[in-house]
């Protein structure tokens, strides 16, 4: 069966981790250009919150860390789109702890959302997609998987896990006309930049280090998922695009002199 025969650039969506942050200003990025959206989320609270801000948005709760319940919602998803256009995984955790802090549950729970949950939903997604012969798949992953600094030894192995899961699917889900793209964020402004740096000290210390001279904002993201899965981004396939301002390589400065690196 088709995906709902809508526009090119209208065409359904699931967000996987949307309920905050930077999955919610995704999904109400496509709310916003007409897109039926559908989000799921461990978080059931702040699925409800979103169902009552945006009450034409499909939601489902979902645990990624478990292949029957992700199972469960893809179907459900597919049912309800009436087909699913566009995948955007966003879910993520993280916890910046020195490496001999790093024990096994977190280990394990870490990459069990980034890396088995981003499998999963592929994984689940991938039979109805290859059938249509069309659909995209954009992964949220981060600058850390290239840097090794910013959220912890277990956070940066699991992103750099997505970066291989995706090129070790290019040309496969290409022969299906299907694109798969990372985007790479660094200093987004979010929960998650809340956690590692506490205190408008630490952001101003962080900002001066971004050439752009701004820490990055949801809606950067949410742009660029936009137009990755829009026909304007159709030749785009196969990437990881870093996203940072300009930071990650570009010289270090402390008090105008140039630091080693």
């Amino acid at each position: 069966m088709g995906v709902r025969a809508l526009a090119n650039n209208q065409k359904p969506v699931l967000i996987v981790g949307g309920a905050q942050g930077i999955g919610k200003e995704i999904a109400e990025r496509f709310l916003k250009e007409g897109h039926p959206v559908a989000v799921s989320d461990i978080n059931k609270e702040g699925l409800l919150l979103l169902k009552k801000q945006h009450p034409q948005l499909l939601t489902f709760q979902a645990d990624v860390s478990s292949w029957e319940s992700v199972q469960q919602m893809i179907s459900a998803a597919e049912r309800e789109l009436g087909g699913i256009a566009h995948l955007v995984y966003s879910a993520g955790m993280t916890k910046s702890l020195p490496f001999l802090e790093v024990d096994f549950s977190l280990w394990k729970k870490t990459l069990a959302v980034n890396l088995y949950g981003l499998y999963y939903c592929i994984k689940a997604l991938a039979p109805y997609i290859c059938e249509r012969q069309e659909g995209s798949i954009v992964i949220i992953g981060s600058g850390s998987a290239i840097t090794g600094s910013g959220g912890g030894i277990q956070y940066y192995a699991s992103k750099a896990g997505a970066f291989g899961l995706m090129r070790s699917l290019v040309k496969e889900l290409g022969s299906h006309h299907i694109r798969i793209n990372v985007i790479a964020p660094r200093v987004i402004e979010s929960q998650m930049l809340d956690t590692l740096y506490p205190t408008e000290e630490r952001k101003q210390q962080l900002q001066s280090l971004i050439p752009i001279g701004r820490l990055g904002k949801p809606g950067d993201i949410a742009g660029l998922t936009l137009f990755l899965t829009r026909d304007e981004g159709s030749y785009v396939h196969g990437q990881i695009i870093l996203l940072d301002g300009g930071r990650t390589y570009q010289p270090k400065y402390t008090e105008g002199k140039r630091a080693e690196n």
